[in-house]
């Protein structure tokens, strides 16, 4: 933390769940410990140190890996429990003031800048004006609504994914994160927090109207149609409701204005089947963060440090963004050519 008075508001009041992907690997287990968050974080659920795929009946599987020892291995925390940590880090901060419960509805501006916010919170109306506006606030963004960023790259929506958490699937050794490949659906199954498993289902946009009817029996039967998983749900239940979306596209807007600046789902969101949004929401933040404070600290000049958060945010994502937008329209390609790879026909 560098000090700087932040004002930082949400609507939602903690404990709060959202929808969303929560798949961590190393870069986001970087920023969490750079919160100093990252042992809570590791305590709620197991690291995953095993990679395993089945493709089209074959098994791959590999120790995980990352450029840092450390950081080998991945994790899975629901939302619910990872941002009562993060509310609960900053609330502890004295530099920031943190309001839950705060619906932000309008943007101050003055002489085509924007100077602060309004909200709305439990005792009514306030307003508060800054030196910049940041919207963290996800795909349905009232900050990118409001200024209404120029977009760089667009991606139709090409797949749609359901989520649930379950008890009593039979884990695989490792603890391990499994992804099934099954012509172009891809099931996840993550040991997460609570003693639970997140099983979550990624298929093509034409399936999104079947699924979306009767999610949780639709779920099932293709949990029960995986060769290397029925016999491991013999004693499994679904724990917790099922959640989706059939909406997400690619995208990635302009990230910063006068006074205002986006990170995360508001700036740049890919569809969630390579689980990596968090990753990239989390290593964006950081180098906005830093650019940010050397510009408070008259280090830099104001379009010079936003423009190198732009650079640095589209030089990181761009690999795996355009990976991850490409292959949303068909995952068979990617699989064929790591069967391929591994010298399997």
């Amino acid at each position: 933390m560098r000090g700087w008075r932040v004002l930082l508001l949400d609507k939602a009041s903690f404990p709060s769940d959202t929808l969303s992907t929560h798949f961590f690997r190393a870069p986001a287990l970087r920023v969490f410990e750079r919160l100093s968050v990252l042992d809570k974080v590791i305590a709620s659920a197991p690291p995953l140190k095993v990679l395993w795929n089945y493709i089209d009946g074959h098994v791959i599987s590999d120790p995980v890996q990352s450029d840092e020892d450390r950081y080998n291995f991945f994790l899975c925390v629901r939302r619910i429990t990872l941002d009562a940590i993060l509310a609960e880090r900053a609330s502890r901060e004295s530099s920031i003031e943190f309001r839950q419960g705060a619906n932000v509805n309008e943007l101050i501006r003055s002489e085509g800048r924007v100077t602060g916010v309004r909200w709305i919170e439990t005792g009514g109306k306030r307003e508060a004006n800054a030196r910049m506006v940041i919207g963290a606030d996800g795909f349905y963004s009232k900050i990118a609504n409001s200024v209404q960023p120029e977009v760089e790259t667009h991606y139709p929506v090409q797949r749609c994914m359901y989520y649930a958490y379950m008890t009593g699937i039979e884990p695989l050794d490792g603890p391990t994160a499994e992804h099934h490949f099954v012509g172009d659906t891809l099931t996840y199954v993550f040991p997460t927090d609570n003693d639970l498993t997140l099983v979550a289902l990624s298929l093509p946009i034409r399936e999104f109207s079947i699924i979306k009817k009767e999610p949780r029996q639709k779920l099932l039967a293709h949990l029960y149609n995986l060769p290397r998983l029925k016999p491991r749900l013999e004693r499994a239940e679904v724990a917790a409701e099922v959640k989706g979306a059939g909406n997400i596209p690619g995208y990635q807007r302009i990230p910063y204005g006068p006074g205002w600046g986006l990170v995360g789902d508001a700036q740049q969101i890919m569809d969630p089947w390579s689980g990596m949004g968090i990753d990239h929401a989390t290593t964006h933040a950081c180098f906005l963060a830093d650019e940010l404070d050397g510009w408070l600290k008259e280090e830099s000049d104001w379009r010079t440090a936003m423009a190198s958060y732009h650079q640095q945010a589209r030089a990181w994502s761009e690999k795996s963004y355009r990976r991850t937008c490409t292959y949303a329209a068909d995952l068979r390609p990617m699989t064929k050519a790591a069967l391929q790879k591994r010298g399997f026909s």
